[in-house]
């Protein structure tokens, strides 16, 4: 991995999302790049705002300008805290901001498909339609791990990593993908079922305790009970989708992990 995208959304989350890319970058060997994707909504998207006046159009692109430049102040903040100088940067890290005003289909064909991970906050009531659908689509549809992280964590992630294992392609990818993360871990345990052991090859060089899933009806929970016995600071798992209901954002367990944010969640689908 060499570059992450975080991409923002509400105010009071900003510092926590990038407080976690710096986390990622320092340890993660070779990432030295940081894109901040602060994602104005076009008036004319299509999600329910149909027959605007200019007038109106004017007022949305306004707000939208005055919620980037609110994040943008707090970004430049958070970036000579943790950074210093563009001096002392130089030839450490790159951080960018964007703040183009742009449709969910250009986020993940623009700047999702080119970044290794994905950085964003859990989804939230507050969000509006555009936002559910990129959070959906940055699941689904970038084809890259996504690292969730709750609005109120405000402590180190990585060095207690439990992971729930399903020999499904999206749960491969998933724990490919977290190899770059926990390969410093200082413990790591895995969720396995009776039916659905974990191969030898899927955790190369990684020590891992394997811990017996209980059959439940709510894994979603079951699964979160065992990271909190495990103090866990990182969930790894394989991010599913339903075709039955397109308006639903994941399917069950990951559904129910997302509306429950604990700790940081990496998924893949």
């Amino acid at each position: 991995m060499q570059r992450c995208l975080v991409i923002l959304n509400q105010l009071d989350q900003t510092e926590v999302l990038l407080g976690m890319a710096a986390q990622t970058l320092s340890r993660i060997r070779g990432m030295r790049r940081i894109d901040v994707l602060a994602a104005r909504e076009p008036p004319d998207q299509g999600l329910g705002r149909i027959g605007f006046s200019d007038a109106q159009a004017q007022t949305l692109r306004t707000n939208q300008l005055e919620w980037a430049d609110a994040l943008h102040a707090r970004f430049q903040h958070w970036l000579a805290q943790e950074y210093g100088s563009p001096a002392d940067r130089l030839g450490k890290v790159e951080v960018n901001w964007l703040d183009p005003e742009i449709t969910v289909d250009r986020i993940i064909a623009g700047y999702g498909k080119d970044a290794d991970l994905l950085i964003l906050g859990f989804p939230d009531s507050r969000d509006s339609p555009q936002k559910h659908l990129a959070t959906r689509s940055a699941i689904f549809e970038s084809g890259r791990p996504v690292l969730f992280v709750p609005p109120f964590w405000d402590q180190t992630s990585g060095d207690r990593v439990f992971m729930a294992w399903k020999d499904t392609p999206a749960c491969r990818r998933a724990f490919f993908a977290a190899r770059s993360l926990i390969g410093s871990a200082k413990a790591v345990e895995v969720a396995v079922s009776a039916n659905d052991p974990l191969p030898m090859d899927i955790l190369p060089g990684i020590t891992a305790t394997q811990k017996p899933l209980a059959d439940t009806r709510n894994a979603g929970q079951a699964l979160l009970d065992m990271a909190n016995t495990f103090h866990a600071d990182m969930l790894v798992m394989g991010g599913y989708q339903h075709n039955m209901l397109y308006s639903r954002l994941v399917g069950s367990v990951t559904d129910y992990i997302l509306a429950n944010p604990r700790v940081p969640v990496l998924l893949q689908h």
